[in-house]
Formats: structure tokens, sequence, C-alpha cells
């Protein structure tokens, strides 16, 4: 999953980089199923801004989980960066807009839980890393 570039590093570091990568490609498949099953506008019943938003992450999700595989610095910058404005989007528009369905809440507290610990672990990878940018 990762490149031997991490292979130095303690195994709680290369766990949460494996978990961060594996999150972000799970998060770039679902918006992937979004076009296949929506097609070019899957997102038409939400404003144009977050409809945006929202297909942009069908390319970077992908993107930011290999930078991080392949320990760029610019992954690990990234990293948080990704889920902290999707769970601010998604909290957007299930409480202020009223979009999604009666578990829509429980799939925004997953991806708030995923950019607090992101953002939480993240100085400490990169002080830990040193990799390249």
């Amino acid at each position: 999953m990762l490149s031997k570039r991490w292979a130095r590093e303690p195994r709680w570091v290369q766990a949460a980089a494996t978990a961060l990568v594996l999150l972000l490609a799970w998060g770039g498949l679902q918006h992937l199923l979004d076009f296949l099953t929506g097609g070019w506008s899957p997102y038409a019943y939400a404003p144009r801004w977050l409809a945006t938003y929202w297909s942009a992450l069908l390319l970077l999700d992908p993107l930011v989980a290999v930078l991080i595989a392949r320990r760029r610095r610019a992954g690990l910058l990234l990293g948080p960066l990704i889920p902290l404005t999707d769970a601010a989007a998604n909290g957007y528009a299930i409480h202020a807009l009223g979009l999604g369905g009666p578990l829509a809440p429980i799939g925004q507290g997953v991806v708030s839980v995923v950019a607090i610990a992101s953002t939480v672990l993240t100085p400490r990878l990169l002080r830990l890393t040193n990799g390249p940018a």
C-alpha cells in the first residue's frame, strides 16, 4: 500500500498513513459511484458550488491518497484538508439545506472523526517523516 519510503517509520506512523490513504481512496470511490449512478451531474440537487466541490473530490481524494502513499509532503499537508472541508460541506448540506437521508448524519459524523484525527496526526507525521515535498 505505502511506498518503500515509509519502511523505516514506526508501525503507528505506517498505520496512520495507511488508514488515511484507504479513507481517501474510499472517498474517491464513493464519488466515482455517484458519477456512475448519477451521470455527469450527480449532485444536481445541491447548490452549484457544493456540487462542484463534491465533483472535484472524485479527483482530489485519490490524488492526495497517492501523494501520501508516495510520502510526499504535499500529500500530508493536503491529507487533513480534504476531510475537514468535506465534513464542513456535508454538515452544511445536511443541517442547513436539509439534504440527505436519515443516515446522512452518521456519514457526516464519520467524516468529521476522520477530519479531526487526520488534523491531530498530521503535524506529528510531518515531524517524523521529513519526506520530500
